[in-house]
């Protein structure tokens, strides 16, 4: 091999490898010993899930000693960080949990996830509990977030959760674990019409789901599915998944994404500007502030 050939080849590894480690991502300030997660920027704001806390800064508990959650609204800096907090109230209800929620591209729906008023059974615990489901918000100027409905396949024995809008708005992913649910939770999918009507729900494929948990799924602009499963063959503990939803190979599988968007610990709840180069993650890995934190990422290229 000439001299001039290894240098080529040494140049194109060198490149090739930078190229790789282009991602960066970054821990937020706004994370401490509570969680953050489910990030999600719509127009000029993020939203994002988060304890709900006392005046005195302590956590808000159930009658069954479980946190509660609520949706918090903010502005971001060019670094990625989030400024000027605010709670989101449900005026009509008053404060209550909410987490993990989806917007349409114009801001003015919203979907969450939430918890049933009345008992269901649980089909893992041979016992009666309040299951999550699905409601959707309108958003009306100088009244907030009002219009409070629960989406109408929520079934109050089974769980509906993370839900997730197509970027043309006209789908609605999310988690349930309803009859024929392969693993803990699988992903399913129903036609949105207008935000007012719905269709039949619909499981996604074998190939997408598994015999494990499938939480969090988001679908970017280009229409690729992005989740997070415990499945196995992963880098550890729960990974983010990617799935080409306008890909014609039938022998497609979901392909669990580099490091450092995977790392060792817990991964999830991913989300992508609409550049396809940034966006936030949720993560329970070494050198966190508490439980869940929210990462900010730049350089992404799948």
């Amino acid at each position: 091999m000439t001299l001039k050939l290894k240098f080529t080849l040494l140049f194109l590894l060198t490149i090739s490898f930078v190229f790789a480690q282009k991602v960066t991502i970054k821990k937020l300030k706004i994370n401490n010993k509570f969680d953050h997660f489910a990030a999600r920027v719509v127009n000029d704001k993020i939203f994002f899930s988060s304890n709900l806390l006392t005046n005195r800064g302590r956590e808000i508990l159930d009658l069954y000693e479980q946190k509660l959650f609520g949706i918090y609204e903010g502005t971001v800096d060019v670094e990625g960080e989030i400024d000027n907090v605010e709670l989101i109230t449900r005026r009509e209800v008053g404060m209550s949990n909410m987490s993990v929620a989806t917007y349409s591209k114009d801001g003015k729906y919203m979907y969450f996830t939430a918890n049933h008023t009345a008992k269901g059974e649980n089909k893992l615990k041979d016992k009666n509990t309040f299951n999550l489901l699905i409601q959707r918000a309108e958003y009306k100027e100088g009244k907030g977030w009002t219009n409070f409905t629960i989406l109408p396949f929520c079934d109050s024995d089974f769980n509906f959760a993370h839900p997730a809008l197509s970027p043309d708005g006209t789908t609605l992913y999310f988690i349930a674990d309803v009859k024929g649910t392969k693993g803990k939770s699988d992903l399913y999918k129903v036609s949105v019409s207008g935000h007012k009507t719905y269709g039949e729900i619909t499981r996604l494929a074998d190939q997408i789901n598994s015999s494990r948990t499938e939480i969090f799924p988001f679908v970017s602009a280009d229409n690729k599915l992005y989740f997070s499963s415990d499945r196995r063959g992963g880098k550890g503990g729960i990974d983010i998944y990617s799935y080409d939803l306008g890909s014609n190979d039938e022998k497609q599988k979901p392909v669990s994404l580099d490091a450092p968007i995977n790392d060792r610990g817990d991964d999830f709840s991913f989300f992508l500007n609409d550049d396809l180069t940034s966006g936030y993650l949720s993560s329970r890995r070494l050198r966190g502030e508490g439980g869940d934190d929210l990462y900010y990422f730049t350089g992404f290229d799948n």
